[in-house]
């Protein structure tokens, strides 16, 4: 037996690299489907053989050794460059992928036949739909800007490259400030700023904003409202933006209640009738700006000249660092009323954390009422908090609704408080 494999694992892996490469073949073959016999540069069968010839040397590779089977690879190398080579003398086109495809297919065989079968799987999967959507991906590359890439270039500096070198420790007094999750705020912002405008781009402004509203507030509804108040500058209505931070306050209190459900239980009666009131009353608000349509009027005429708003992402980043250093000294200084002092503060920049944090201590010390109460504290702060970060960005006189609103979620906390007590 070869490689110690028994004759039912050989056919398997063989039917596997059969199905690989049949799967690029069919690929290949529909993109040449208008050309006509001879054409052709490779197809159903082409691959399917490539493929078997990939497994085969992955097979004999033990018996005839890596100088061997390097040959192997130079020779299907020089087999792909030749046929390239007459190809784009006949057509006068150059495009390697056709030849990329089938080297790819000749080397997952030989990690399929070596025993690994999700990478080249996944690999065969990917390449297919690269393959497969050429046309949409060429579109879309004719569609970006030079700001757009600009952008993106930096926005990789700030995060690939800026980001992973910076300390993940404590400074300062208490240890209190991170370089590394400070920096990690600022990247976020910036990427739901970046992430935003494209999908306003290509979505549409309303369903973009209304979308990336949503999925950014998975990570921070307060990155997402400072975004949108940035956003402000850009539009004469604001309903749309309103709609958006909305969304986000509703986002951030649902995943309260979910952190309780997750990490303790025994709380979640407590804070539930007040935080699922005060995120009920955001979609509800929500709801009926949405209904109003004046969402349209407002996003028909934005307009977003820059994908990265970097200059708020440091503001708040340094905003942070100053609301953590005093959640810090609250905690440290002023015991059980700390708590309360600590939830407020920390809701200012951050609900998950605080929530986190409480859920803890209640396992342990923290009586469960006083940590009720601090998550409720937060919840509210958080909830205002977006309101003021609006205003001023906006002004008091555009933000008056989205201040009416958030007070009556803050509101519809009370009923909740009292039953605690």
């Amino acid at each position: 037996m070869f490689d110690d494999l028994t004759d039912m694992q050989l056919l398997i892996k063989f039917g596997l690299i059969l199905l690989l490469g049949f799967l690029v073949g069919i690929e290949r073959g529909w993109s040449f489907k208008k050309k006509k016999e001879g054409e052709r540069t490779a197809g159903i069968r082409t691959f399917t053989l490539i493929a078997i010839s990939g497994g085969l040397w992955g097979l004999l590779h033990k018996h005839v050794g890596d100088v061997l089977l390097g040959v192997a690879l130079v020779g299907f190398i020089l087999i792909i460059m030749v046929g390239y080579y007459q190809h784009a003398r006949i057509t006068g086109k150059l495009g390697l992928t056709t030849e990329m495809a089938a080297f790819l297919t000749f080397t997952v065989s030989i990690a399929v036949i070596k025993g690994y079968i999700i990478l080249p799987v996944s690999i065969t999967i990917l390449m297919v739909l690269l393959l497969s959507i050429k046309p949409e991906l060429h579109k879309w590359v004719k569609t970006i800007e030079p700001k757009e890439l600009y952008s993106g270039i930096v926005f990789l500096i700030i995060s690939a490259i800026l980001l992973p070198l910076l300390p993940n420790r404590g400074f300062g007094p208490w240890e209190v400030w991170n370089p590394f999750e400070l920096w990690g705020m600022v990247v976020l912002i910036a990427g739901i700023s970046y992430a935003g405008y494209f999908s306003m781009k290509y979505l549409g402004k309303e369903k973009g904003l209304l979308f990336t509203s949503f999925t950014g507030s998975l990570v921070s509804s307060l990155a997402v409202t400072v975004t949108l108040g940035r956003y402000s500058e850009k539009v004469k209505s604001t309903e749309i933006l309103t709609t958006g931070i909305l969304i986000a306050t509703f986002t951030a209190l649902g995943r309260v209640l979910l952190l309780a459900v997750l990490f303790n239980y025994s709380l979640l009666p407590l804070i539930a009738p007040s935080v699922a009131a005060m995120a009920l009353t955001a979609l509800a608000a929500a709801v009926w700006i949405q209904m109003k349509g004046e969402t349209k009027k407002s996003s028909s005429k934005f307009t977003l000249k820059n994908p990265l708003q970097l200059s708020t992402a440091f503001q708040f980043g340094l905003l942070l660092a100053a609301v953590m250093f005093l959640s810090e000294l609250s905690g440290k200084w002023f015991g059980d009323l700390g708590i309360y002092g600590l939830s407020i503060l920390s809701g200012m920049v951050d609900i998950d954390s605080i929530t986190l944090t409480l859920l803890d201590m209640s396992k342990e010390n923290l009586v469960h009422k006083i940590a009720a109460y601090g998550l409720i504290l937060a919840a509210i702060t958080n909830t205002l908090v977006k309101a003021g970060i609006f205003t001023y960005f906006i002004g008091y006189k555009k933000a008056k609704k989205l201040l009416f609103i958030c007070l009556l979620i803050a509101l519809s906390s009370l009923p909740g408080l009292l039953f605690l007590f």
